[in-house]
Order: structure tokens, then sequence, then C-alpha cells
């Protein structure tokens, strides 16, 4: 038969070490369920995916140096994370080996930009416009339109604005339609004091992006100040002023004006604030009127477009389509 024996009748030093013990191993056991709660609760999650796809390429480029697919996508990948100066380590070796030299002039000049290393970056672009100049497609090439805006940017860094034109010009010729050549060549004009030559790239630039995008319009307000054209001040001030949250007071500012000098461009200021706000029959009111006054007018056709044609109405009525007479 077993015998308990109490805790009360053990000696002192005997009980003391069973204490110990006891205390030991409870210490272990809360240590030991911590440390398997917070592995199993804050478990490292995978790498994020550009991290995986990052080692993958490394790896293929280690494996294989000769792969320029690979290379070419690791250093557009190094360029995409900021790592500029690793990304102008692969655009070099591409580029000694001959191996997509286009392409990779083109991102080796854009990370020497990123670095603000503007020497090294002008003969990069200028390499991307001499290849480019040779293909049958030139005037719709869009890697020789980046170089050309690459060669124009730079230049602007540089505070060389009059430089800077002729670039941006031959960009703007195959690009018609981008909003930052529109608004880089502006910019150039007015760094060149030409401020009546940036008005009309502003105009596009805005036609094209109506809406969050201040920059244009508060160079447009400078533009028309510096031309003595205050009344088309006033109203790129105020479509400055709704670009950066102040729809109200840009409404009372164009309301004023909407029967002046500038009523065109301020019918279709208050068409494109009313329609950012919600109220699309205000918005169709006012770019309506804007036609009236000039019936090719880019920015209002595209917003009564946007506004009064719904896709799902078969019964949309004639009078709401906008003109294609041409554009502004």
């Amino acid at each position: 038969m077993f015998r308990v024996t109490s805790l009360t009748d053990m000696p002192e030093a005997q009980l003391n070490r069973w204490i110990k013990r006891i205390g030991l191993l409870l210490f272990v056991g809360i240590v030991a369920f911590v440390a398997f709660y917070a592995v199993d609760r804050f478990r490292a999650s995978p790498a994020p995916i550009v991290d995986q796809e990052t080692a993958k390429l490394e790896e293929l480029v280690r494996a294989d140096p000769a792969d320029a697919v690979s290379r070419g996508q690791l250093a557009d990948l190094y360029y995409a994370k900021s790592r500029f100066t690793d990304a102008i380590t692969q655009y070099a070796l591409l580029i000694d080996a001959g191996k997509e030299v286009e392409l990779a002039s083109l991102g080796r000049g854009k990370s020497y930009q990123k670095t603000q290393q503007y020497d090294l970056a002008i003969p990069d672009f200028r390499k991307v416009i001499e290849i480019g100049l040779t293909s049958e497609m030139a005037a719709s090439d869009p890697i020789l339109a980046a170089g050309y805006y690459g060669l124009g940017t730079t230049f602007l860094a540089q505070s060389k604005p009059k430089d800077a034109i002729e670039p941006l010009s031959k960009a703007l010729a195959i690009q018609h339609t981008d909003a930052d050549v529109l608004y880089a060549l502006a910019t150039a004009y007015m760094d060149a004091k030409q401020p009546a030559d940036a008005i009309k790239p502003l105009t596009l630039a805005v036609a094209l992006v109506p809406n969050g995008w201040a920059e244009p319009y508060a160079m447009l307000e400078t533009a028309y100040t510096s031309t003595g054209d205050t009344a088309r001040a006033e109203w790129a001030g105020a479509m400055a002023a709704f670009a950066t949250g102040d729809a109200t007071t840009a409404k009372q500012r164009l309301e004023k004006i909407a029967t002046g000098e500038a009523a065109l461009e301020a019918c279709v200021g208050l068409g494109v604030i009313n329609e950012a706000t919600g109220d699309t029959g205000a918005a169709a009111g006012w770019y309506r009127k804007a036609l009236a006054i000039d019936a090719g007018n880019m920015s209002a056709q595209l917003g009564l477009g946007r506004v009064a044609m719904p896709a799902t109405s078969p019964a949309a009525s004639p009078a709401a389509l906008p003109s294609t007479n041409g554009s502004n």
C-alpha cells in the first residue's frame, strides 16, 4: 500500500526543493506556451510577391548571365522598386552585351534621371532617339517619344528650358494626347519666358485631365496673367481652387464670369465641377451652354458625352449628342 506523505510532514529543505521544481516546471510551461502562441499567431508571412519575383529573376540571371530577357525584367523591377543603382548596373550589362540596347538605354537614362546624374542621362536618351529614328514606325513609336520626353525633361531639370522645347515638341508630335508631355512642354515655355506659347499645351492638358490636377490650372493662371488676359486668368485660378478641393469657391468665381470674355471656359469649368460633385443635370446644362458658344469645344463635347448619353438609354435625344465638328 502506497503511503501519501503530507507536505506538512516534509522536512523544510525537501519542501523548498519541491517548490523550486514546481516553479521551474510552471515557468518552462508558460514560456513554451507563449512561444507556441507567438509562432502560431505571428508566423512570418510569405515574402511579398514583388520580392519573390525579384529573387526568381536574380536566380535566373545568376544561372544564365546571357539571359537578356530575365536581366531586362530584373532591371525594370529594380527601377520600379526605386533601386536605381542596381537598375543602372543591369541596364549597363545589357548595353555592353549589345542586347536590347534601345530599351536598356531608355531604362538607364531614366534611372540616371532619378539619381540626378543628368549628364549621364543625356547620352542614353540620345541613343534611344538615334535608334528610334531608324524605325519605319518612327512617326508613331512610343519608345522614340519616351526618348524625346526623357531628353526634354532632363534639360528642364538642368534649368535649360530652351533646349527642352525641341525634344518635348517632337515627343508631342508622336503622342498628341499625352498630358504629361503637354505639361512638360508648357513648363519649358514658361521657364523660357514664353507664356503665350504655354497656353495651348496647358489648355489641351486640362481638356484631357479636367479634374484633380491643379498644377496646369495654376500655370495657366500665371500665363494668362502674364499676357494680360485677366478674365481667363480668373477662370484658371478658380479651376485650380477646385482641383485642390474648394468646389464652392470655384463655382462662385466661375458664375461671376460666365457671361464675360471667358464665358466658354467658365461654362466648361462649371460643367466639370457639377459633374464631379454629382449634379449631372446641371453639368449637362453648362456643357450645352459652352457648346452654344463654340460647337467644336472638345472639353464640352467630352463632358456632355459623359453626363448626357447613358450607354443603356436607347431613347437618347439627338439634341443630347455632342458636336463632332472639330476640337478646340
